[in-house]
């Protein structure tokens, strides 16, 4: 159980320190010092851990109040990372929300006086990806970090040769332009509304901060562009071709003047790729199991991990699939393989594997809807094995709380809009319901 408590640390003279001490789980032990004192150790009171009602304590009503607010702050803080999010709460965690609140160790490039929106931009990237985000109690993880950087180079360009911007021309205007101005450089609308929404993110900050008071970024009209995009899933009897397929006669395949396909590489992009399929893990994820993220439990095997993405603890049971790629290895999950070379190697599996059902894939771009079709096995990719588990869990009827518990959504919305199945094939899962029997 979370335990706070205030004690004492004798300085020169008469006076003290004032140290809180957390203690919230085995071996979890939080020391930090608030930057509090008590003028005299012996006014100190040991049981109510506070300053005592004497006159020449001046500031014991300030004191007290802040200890009593602190006290609040790192119960509440806590319970809203480990019990609400789910998140492994650390030390640096609980130390970045008292820092904050009581304004230490702020220096100038940490806590900036004022900045504009684009020296706000850039500092906002640097500073999370070393501490905490508000929102998830963990720094950006470096793929969202790379996006944002990517955001902020495009905004800055635009800044560069468009319109030079501030917080103030952040308007419907402002919006329509950017928008003009990402059409006419081809981009695709889901990768524009990408943009729009981190710039919302940062307006966002900025006026937290009071930075600025434009709220025209919230209005309805400066929305993020979006268009549902066909992802593709596997099916079980697709992981099935896939699972049996053998590579001992595959000749070595070049595919750049960097990267040759041989069949280990495609043995471990295979067993990797499977693992997720049958855990809902990202890349992030699987692609760095150890034998430590296996853990047995009541005769039961299951993979134990901290998410990359949002620090949250995922406990996912072991089926027989992922027990004999563990097999293989003497109970040891697949090396590790970096993500493009595990993208090459599945769509080589999936051609092996024969799943070549045309695909129409259509998308805007530079504003203009394009289609064309392609073979399935092209489409393959990291995060297919995630989106296959997801659906074919569904599918099965697994309860979708159960289903979000193992993939980590957060809410139906989301998960809704991450399954693959059409209108009829989720008639054909609710049909099997008792009140349609």
């Amino acid at each position: 159980m979370a335990k706070v408590t205030f004690k004492v640390r004798k300085g020169t003279n008469k006076s003290a320190s004032i140290q809180l001490f957390f203690n919230y789980g085995s071996n979890k032990r939080l020391r930090y010092s608030t930057g509090l004192k008590v003028s005299d150790i012996k006014n100190w009171d040991d049981s109510k851990m506070r300053i005592k009602n004497v006159v020449v304590e001046v500031q014991k009503n300030e004191v007290n109040n802040k200890l009593t607010d602190i006290h609040a702050l790192i119960e509440r803080t806590y319970t809203d990372l480990a019990i609400t999010k789910s998140i492994e709460v650390t030390n640096q965690m609980l130390k970045e929300v008292l820092d904050q609140y009581l304004n230490k160790n702020q220096v100038a490039e940490e806590k900036p006086q004022h900045l504009e929106l684009l020296p706000f931009y850039k500092w906002y990237i640097e500073h999370y990806q070393k501490n905490p985000l508000i929102t998830t109690g963990a720094p950006m993880a470096s793929g969202t970090a790379k996006t944002y950087r990517n955001a902020y180079s495009l905004l800055k360009k635009f800044n560069d040769t468009v319109l030079t911007l501030t917080y103030d021309k952040i308007n419907l205007e402002f919006y329509d332009e950017f928008l003009n101005y990402l059409h006419d450089n081809n981009y695709s609308l889901n990768y524009i509304g990408t943009q729009i929404k981190i710039l919302k993110t940062i307006m966002n900050a900025s006026f937290e901060k009071n930075y600025h008071f434009n709220l025209d970024f919230r209005k309805t009209y400066f929305k993020k562009p979006f268009e549902e995009v066909y992802n593709i899933y596997l099916n079980t009897d697709e992981l099935e071709k896939i699972f049996e397929l053998d590579f001992s006669n595959f000749e070595p395949k070049r595919i750049n003047k960097d990267f040759v396909i041989t069949k280990d590489k495609l043995e471990i992009a295979r067993d990797l790729f499977l693992i997720s399929a049958n855990t809902g893990l990202r890349v992030s994820d699987f692609n760095n199991l150890s034998s430590k993220s296996i853990i047995t439990e009541k005769g039961s095997s299951y993979i134990s991990v901290i998410t990359k993405k949002n620090s949250k603890r995922l406990t996912i049971p072991i089926n027989s699939t992922v027990n004999n790629i563990l097999d293989k290895r003497n109970g040891n999950p697949p090396n590790r393989m970096t993500e493009q070379h595990i993208n090459y190697c599945l769509k080589e599996i999936g051609e092996l594997a024969q799943i070549s059902e045309p695909i129409n894939k259509e998308i805007t771009k530079g504003g203009i809807k394009v289609s064309n079709t392609v073979n399935k096995f092209e489409l393959i990719t990291n995060h297919t094995g995630r989106r296959s588990f997801c659906t074919n869990a569904y599918k099965s009827g697994m309860p979708t709380i159960d289903i979000m518990a193992i993939s980590g959504h957060s809410t139906e919305k989301v998960f809704y809009n991450y399954i693959k199945v059409d209108d009829l094939e989720r008639a054909e899962k609710i049909s099997k319901h008792k009140f349609f029997s």
